[in-house]
């Protein structure tokens, strides 16, 4: 069954741990504008407007809470952030945390720092790059937090999302009903990547029904030979 449609005032009463309500709502408002007057040109979403606030903002609001569950972090790199889901909207509300967006393609990734600047996020960098190239570069073991949503199954997504995580940090990623087969096949990933599950929670049944959100310990610093060449963890997976 699906969770009814939320309002954007529920949002507030849903995660009373992000404060300033008054100063984020707004900007999340102002940013689902910005997403739908620019569809015309760049397509990042297949939601309906109906269900946008519950699916892009509220599942969004849900990643966040969920990985902070295991402690505040000073850094966070969103991997495929597409329309800025969680990335931009973990930015808008943790001003002061460093959010990097990786999108590799250039029509998202301009439109990420239209928007930024538009709410006037000075916390956001935008890495128009794949994410094997910001493995290799200026993002290698720096966030505390990686995140990464609808990309890839996940021991793509360990490749992908591991090398940009500190030692010690957390990868958060929500998975649907197919977790514990992905789980199963990503044995060598997490023990090549020197990774480890550190718990998986269900997002809450208003928010989803179907999602969970698994969170992986990056163990250690990467491995020199990971990331690999770009396009090689989807065509040769771990």
């Amino acid at each position: 069954m699906t969770p009814a449609a939320l309002a954007w005032e529920a949002l507030p009463g849903l995660f009373p741990g992000f404060e300033e309500p008054g100063r984020w709502l707004p900007l999340l408002k102002r940013h689902a504008a910005l997403i739908d007057e620019a569809a015309a040109r760049v397509r990042v979403t297949a939601v309906e407007a109906a269900e946008a606030v519950r699916r892009q903002y509220a599942e969004s609001l849900e990643l966040l809470r969920i990985a902070e569950l295991e402690g505040p972090a000073e850094r966070l790199a969103d991997v495929g952030s597409g329309g800025g889901f969680p990335g931009l909207v973990t930015a808008i509300v943790r001003p002061g945390m460093a959010v990097d967006l990786v999108e590799p393609l250039k029509k998202r990734a301009m439109l990420l720092v239209q928007a930024a600047a538009e709410l006037g996020l000075t916390n956001v960098t935008v890495h128009a790059e794949r994410a094997e190239e910001c493995g290799r570069g200026a993002l290698r073991d720096r966030a505390g937090v990686v995140t990464a949503r609808a990309v890839a199954e996940m021991r793509v997504l360990l490749e992908y999302t591991a090398p940009l995580a500190a030692p010690g940090g957390l990868i958060v990623l929500p998975k649907g009903s197919n977790l514990q087969v992905e789980l199963a096949a990503a044995g060598r990933a997490l023990e090549a990547l020197d990774c480890e599950v550190a718990a998986i929670h269900r997002m809450r049944a208003g928010i989803s029904e179907s999602l969970s959100v698994v969170l992986v310990r990056k163990r250690g610093s990467t491995p020199g030979q990971y990331p690999r060449r770009a396009g090689m963890p989807g065509k040769r997976p771990l």
